[in-house]
């Protein structure tokens, strides 16, 4: 048995709860499980913190959640009948909060985030850094993959994370304040094929909205993501539409678009983009 198999506690939230009373005024390090035992959460807690992300994933508006993907994971798993297994790894005094910080992030990079490869959906590294985050929390980034300029924090907000769910050259999401005339989605004049840039775009939006690709779904062009309202760019909505992706649900206000997906269209995401990949952002419903 190694260093990561030895924990304090392990079992369900009303078990969890009744543990929790016990090493009151404590901090804490725990790990969230899937049923099947795939960690997918680190944290470092006081009090009831451990129970408050089924809370904060369960309330009635997803929009805006500061980790959807964490959320998504939730959502999936109470939606499916199961239940959320919680671990307290280890506990400490007030005088040993530096211990608890530097095992959150131990375990952090033991088993790993999304982009690292690993299961976590942790957006931050631990320690309470940024240096460590993934591509999703670096509002100020300065240096994504798509060259958000530093000093446009709302548009490396929405590059980031994009660049956490798959990687691009140019972002196909944009900050809707920063769009001086939002146009209606009308299918390209030309030819196009199915493309990851085109899914990452509905996949972005699905994820801040706290939906899952299964058909009839409806994906809004427009979202919010960390207080940051983006919208799909005007390009991509066409070139999706046109390439059989999605059927665009008309709105006479663009904003107000949606991309429906059918059966097929679940089939071709799935394909483009990876079942395993929209399994580990609680996207898929099976």
């Amino acid at each position: 048995m190694n260093q990561y198999s030895t924990f304090q506690f392990e079992g369900a939230r009303e078990d969890a709860s009744e543990y929790l009373k016990e090493i009151s005024g404590r901090f804490y390090v725990y790990v969230l499980f899937r049923p099947n035992g795939v960690p997918f959460y680190v944290g470092k807690g006081l009090g009831r913190r451990a129970l408050e992300h089924e809370l904060e994933a369960l309330r009635e508006h997803p929009v805006g959640e500061a980790n959807p993907y964490k959320c998504n994971v939730i959502r999936k798993i109470v939606g499916g009948g199961e239940q959320v297994v919680y671990r307290i790894d280890s506990h400490y005094s007030s005088e040993r909060e530096r211990e608890c910080l530097q095992r959150e992030a131990e375990l952090i990079e033991t088993f790993g985030r999304l982009h690292e490869g690993g299961p976590l959906t942790n957006l931050a590294g631990g320690m309470g850094a940024t240096s460590g985050a993934a591509p999703a929390s670096l509002e100020k980034h300065s240096a994504t993959l798509s060259g958000a300029p530093e000093n446009n924090p709302e548009r490396a907000t929405l590059n980031s994370f994009l660049q956490s769910i798959g990687p691009v050259a140019s972002v196909p999401i944009k900050p809707v304040a920063q769009i001086s005339r939002i146009l209606p989605t009308l299918p390209h004049p030309k030819p196009r094929s199915p493309t990851q840039r085109c899914a990452f775009a509905l996949i972005a939006s699905a994820v801040a909205h706290g939906l899952t690709i299964e058909p009839g779904v409806r994906i809004p062009r427009t979202f919010v993501y960390t207080g940051v309202e983006g919208i799909i760019e005007n390009g991509v909505a066409r070139d999706l539409v046109k390439a059989g992706m999605a059927e665009l649900i008309f709105s006479d206000d663009p904003r107000d678009e949606q991309f429906e997906l059918s059966e097929r269209q679940c089939r071709l995401l799935v394909d483009l983009v990876g079942r395993a990949h929209l399994n580990a952002r609680g996207l898929l419903a099976d």
